[in-house]
């Protein structure tokens, strides 16, 4: 993802009315008085941001390695192609019948110059504004439109993390609101957090969905304070992480094990091996572990390895099928060619060598191998599934393979397979190839 921005000029313009004070006469309950008095519309404030942060000063906001993208994500770990400069932190409230109903915050740039009807605060004190936005959440709560949390994260000299946690632990607070402020416990908090997040981890679930089967690593409280612990800096939290995943709850063993394979840390790549290995784990938390080994940047040619190593012994279609989905991963040349190597397989049952056939197209094989593959193929279903993968490929020379088999193969119904995903292309000579079929 590569964003870019024009970052604009910070100059006073007439038509903003200007409600600037001096900083020492601001504090926190002033900013409210200030921001609650306003006319309906705009308020701005300016602030400095903590060293950590930086943005593209339009929608892009980080701190340290937390990524948000104002109203489509919110991530944690390596990003790259992003424009992201340090800069004095924004923030745009956006007020109607003196109440705050909207929040968006900027790291860098500047106020575009002309905005009509705009109350401009001016520069305010960071730890001031901090406390401010923190005081909103349990008025106007967090979400993409208005989240105080971000704003409060971005302000210099604030140590917020243990406001933070405080409203994680409110049980009046929206979940959402929740697990968001536990994002931020992870992001800019200290070793001193580990014992709390810990505790918030393990704890049983407020919605009663203990099924690890039912919940995804983030969802609930306790994949957010798993994901904090495995945020802390210098890896304070990979310790207590390592001991949920060996015993607690499923849900809390499930969050545990996918954020050990998010970590930079390698403690956890040994005991991920191990729940994959032991038949007395559910399948569940196997899987789990396979997924944690086999995606993402954390991912090794010897995690990689052992997937392949373990395939054989894996008791479950499902187990089997993480495993297939985790070789077609990053570049690994000789994960695609296991791939390919297990589709061709006859030793296999026709649904592993079609699903081998699947992720080897959606990896980065070659598109000759895949052609080879169903050249080859004998087995009718496996056949018509290669079409199907084929047609999922974008190059040209994907739709030519398909143009061939639809006008060439000694198999009728291969004909027919070939026809219907052509037809769902766009392309020209598809058009024709049936005009010429209709005029023989």
């Amino acid at each position: 993802m590569t964003l870019r921005h024009s970052s604009f000029l910070a100059r006073p313009a007439a038509a903003i009315i200007l409600l600037a004070m001096p900083l020492a006469a601001q504090t926190s309950s002033e900013i409210g008085r200030r921001v609650s008095s306003a006319p309906d519309g705009d308020v701005r404030m300016t602030f400095a941001a903590r060293p950590a942060a930086c943005g593209d000063g339009h929608d892009v906001v980080a701190v340290g390695k937390a990524l948000n993208v104002y109203s489509s994500m919110e991530s944690y770990g390596r990003w790259s192609g992003v424009t992201c400069v340090p800069g004095p932190a924004r923030v745009a409230l956006t007020v109607r019948d003196h109440r705050v109903v909207g929040i968006r915050s900027y790291v860098g740039g500047g106020w575009p110059a002309g905005d009509a009807g705009i109350a401009d605060l001016g520069r305010v004190p960071a730890r001031e504004a901090a406390t401010y936005f923190l005081s909103l959440v349990p008025v106007v709560g967090s979400t993409s439109r208005v989240n105080p949390l971000l704003a409060a994260a971005i302000a210099d000299s604030a140590d917020v993390a243990p406001e933070m946690l405080a409203l994680a632990k409110d049980q009046r607070l929206a979940r959402e609101t929740r697990r968001r402020a536990l994002h931020w416990v992870g992001a800019l908090g200290s070793p001193a957090m580990v014992r709390p997040l810990a505790e918030l981890a393990r704890a049983p679930s407020e919605t009663g969905r203990e099924n690890a089967d039912d919940v995804g690593p983030g969802d609930g409280l306790q994949g957010a304070a798993a994901g904090a612990l495995a945020m802390l800096p210098g890896d304070a939290g990979i310790p207590a992480l390592l001991d949920i995943a060996r015993e607690a709850g499923p849900a809390a063993r499930k969050a545990a094990v996918f954020w050990l394979g998010q970590a930079e840390d390698p403690r956890g790549r040994p005991l991920l091996r191990a729940i994959v290995k032991d038949g007395r784990e559910s399948e569940t938390l196997r899987g789990a572990a396979i997924f944690a080994l086999g995606q993402g940047d954390r991912a090794t040619e010897d995690d990689a390895a052992f997937l392949r190593g373990v395939f054989g012994e894996l008791p479950t279609e499902r187990l089997r099928d993480r495993v297939l989905m985790a070789m077609s991963q990053g570049e690994s040349r000789e994960g695609l060619r296991w791939l390919l190597a297990t589709a061709r397989d006859e030793r296999q049952s026709v649904e592993t060598r079609k699903k081998a056939a699947f992720w080897a197209g959606q990896g980065h094989a070659q598109l000759a191998d895949l052609v080879s593959l169903y050249r080859d193929a004998t087995e009718p279903r496996l056949r018509e599934h290669l079409i199907f993968v084929l047609s999922q490929r974008d190059e040209d020379a994907a739709t030519d393979s398909l143009l061939d088999i639809a006008r060439a193969d000694p198999d009728r119904r291969m004909r027919s397979k070939a026809m219907f995903w052509l037809a769902q292309k766009n392309d020209p000579r598809v058009a024709k190839l049936i005009a010429d079929i209709v005029a023989r």
